[in-house]
């Protein structure tokens, strides 16, 4: 008695398998009758019946690229061209070799609009892998380039030193100048007097103390003059420092094709016509002759 029962609930399973295969290729016949037929009102909500909504009733791909250029069809007759274009989309991803049958559809139109479709995606297709080869090349160029790493503390040497690391020469030659000038200035003062009066300027002559005074003001002023130029560059270097920048290397040396990665295409010229006056020799004289160069 199991067995009878097991038996039976297969076979039930296997029918009911069966009948649900059968039914989407019943409805892709009735759909392909109506559609050779040219009613294509007709054929419209069975296609979109069998794609809509996903995913497809249809399994193999020949079957979906027929479908969806069918179903693309129907909707440019029934007006529908935006939505014809995107079934037209969708069938040459299943199948790029699908094409519509002239012998079925004699509408040049709908045949010029799928024929478009058909290039439009061939050039996001060809735009698509070009930008990927480009990327691939550019991740190539950045491992043979490399990068040139720089210290932070760097940043806080004077006379411009972090300036000419951040590749900012001039501003490194400006720092780098005024740091030299006010240091200069202030260690040749203090050198002057220590050496003419001593540390504590305990030899200063009365009649001397002022100059004496003036100069120790000279000396203290180019001396901050100098710290602040040396705190300014620092900061600056600070807000402009990038631990890594890639290192600059001869481009003649790379393959033409990295070194033209950036560069754009060229643009391409309109043919241009010209007219051409010519001299002409006959028998009985000469001429002149106009030539026309397209």
């Amino acid at each position: 008695m199991r067995v009878a029962l097991i038996a039976l609930a297969v076979t039930a399973l296997a029918a009911t398998a069966a009948t649900a295969l059968a039914a989407p290729n019943d409805e892709l016949d009735q759909a392909k009758a109506a559609y050779r037929g040219g009613q294509y009102s007709r054929a419209l909500p069975l296609f979109n019946a069998l794609l809509y909504p996903p995913p497809p009733k249809l399994a193999s791909a020949k079957d979906l690229a027929d479908a969806y250029l069918a179903l693309g069809v129907c909707r440019f007759e029934t007006g529908d061209t935006p939505g014809a274009k995107r079934e037209f989309d969708q069938a040459l991803s299943f199948d790029t070799n699908v094409r519509i049958d002239p012998l079925i559809v004699s509408d040049q139109t709908a045949i010029d609009a799928f024929n478009q479709t058909r290039i439009d995606r061939e050039q996001r297709t060809a735009a698509e892998t070009e930008r990927k080869r480009k990327a691939d090349l550019r991740k190539l160029r950045e491992s043979i380039i490399g990068f040139e790493s720089h210290p932070l503390y760097l940043n806080f040497v004077p006379f411009g030193v972090g300036q000419f690391q951040n590749k900012q020469p001039g501003k490194g030659i400006a720092f780098a100048a005024g740091e030299v000038v006010t240091l200069t200035v202030s260690a040749s003062i203090w050198f002057y007097l220590v050496n003419t009066y001593g540390i504590r300027s305990t030899r200063v002559l009365a009649e001397d103390a002022s100059r004496v005074r003036r100069l120790q003001q000279i000396e203290i002023g180019s001396g901050f003059a100098f710290l602040g130029l040396w705190v300014l560059g620092a900061v600056d270097a600070y807000l402009h420092y990038k631990p890594q920048t890639r290192a600059e290397i001869d481009e003649s040396l790379l393959p033409r094709e990295l070194r033209d990665l950036d560069k754009p295409a060229p643009k391409k010229q309109s043919p241009q016509s010209s007219i051409h006056i010519v001299p002409m020799v006959t028998p009985d004289g000469a001429g002149i002759g106009l030539s026309w160069e397209n």
